[in-house]
């Protein structure tokens, strides 16, 4: 997943950086921001919801409540 899907994902499913941070269970935006920047290469897993959450097979409100 490039930068650019990344964050263009976030900004379709309605999240701040550290809306999605919080929905993702880590700490803080800076992670989510490097993922953007291209800094950091995003990580399978989170690779995989942010496909999810693309595709609406999940939601937000389905990762805060597992």
């Amino acid at each position: 997943m490039t930068p650019k899907q990344f964050r263009k994902i976030r900004e379709r499913a309605g999240y701040s950086v550290d809306q999605l941070a919080a929905v993702l269970r880590i700490s803080d935006g800076r992670s989510v921001r490097r993922w953007e920047d291209g800094s950091r290469k995003v990580s399978g897993p989170v690779s995989l919801i942010m496909s999810a959450l693309e595709q609406g097979l999940l939601t937000g409100e389905d990762l805060l409540n597992l």
